[in-house]
């Protein structure tokens, strides 16, 4: 009796292993890990959508750059503790006209706008009437950048705020290159294009140095818009 009863036993056992067996299947020795969800963050490679906290007017010039072709896209808040700021800058890749910005160039947007502004309405003219061809590309040599305003000041710069541009060299179509560091050349072409240039963009840009302003601005053009009283210009 204990023998039946005890085979009767060991014959349940089994069976209920087959059931689960054939219920489940066989486990894989390994299994893949799942892949790793990437960390969302905003940095100052990230390119935020332009949403209902951004201000009006920034809106408002955004929509111009675009009517004028400008290329553009939207930059995470710049800020640093010394008190370098701009909360709603772009980092702008080429002008009107498909003019070259090399390298692309972080702006606010009221800077990029006079600076297509500029180039569209004024420089090009200038070029073509110097040169006979017009201005394909900009070198730039500083945009925003968190740094005094000269090299022995404590105050800063328009550059702190995303608010100027150093204009380098200037390319036109016909393979041209004007380099600001020229300028003091006699009787050139070169020099013309640039003592026009200059000229002009006093009015279009609240600050205008060059060549001859001072050391710091030996070798290239700063254009910015540095808020003055009445409204007025600081062209040397």
């Amino acid at each position: 009796m204990k023998k039946t009863t005890f085979a009767f036993v060991i014959l349940l056992l089994a069976s209920s292993a087959s059931a689960e067996s054939a219920n489940f299947g066989t486990l894989p020795e390994t299994m893949t890990a799942p892949a790793l969800r990437p960390e969302i963050g905003l940095t100052q490679d990230t390119a935020p959508a332009p949403d209902a906290t951004m201000p009006a007017e920034e809106l408002a010039c955004r929509k111009r750059l675009e009517a004028a072709g400008v290329g553009f896209r939207d930059q995470a808040p710049l800020g640093d503790p010394l008190g370098c700021a701009a909360p709603w800058p772009l980092t702008v890749t080429h002008l009107p006209g498909n003019v070259a910005l090399r390298p692309e160039a972080t702006l606010t947007c009221a800077m990029a706008e006079a600076t297509a502004s500029f180039v569209e309405k004024q420089a090009q003219g200038i070029a073509r009437q110097s040169f006979g061809s017009p201005i394909v590309a900009l070198d730039q040599v500083s945009a925003y950048v968190c740094r005094p305003r000269t090299s022995d000041s404590a105050k800063l710069s328009e550059h702190a705020f995303a608010n100027a541009l150093d204009w380098g060299t200037i390319e036109l179509e016909d393979g041209s290159r004007i380099d600001i560091r020229h300028y003091g050349e006699p009787d050139s072409r070169d020099a013309l294009l640039m003592a026009r240039l200059r000229k002009a963009a006093c009015g279009p840009f609240k600050t205008v140095l060059g060549p001859g302003s001072d050391a710091d601005h030996s070798n290239h053009f700063h254009f910015d818009l540095a808020q003055r009283r009445n409204g007025g210009t600081w062209c040397r």
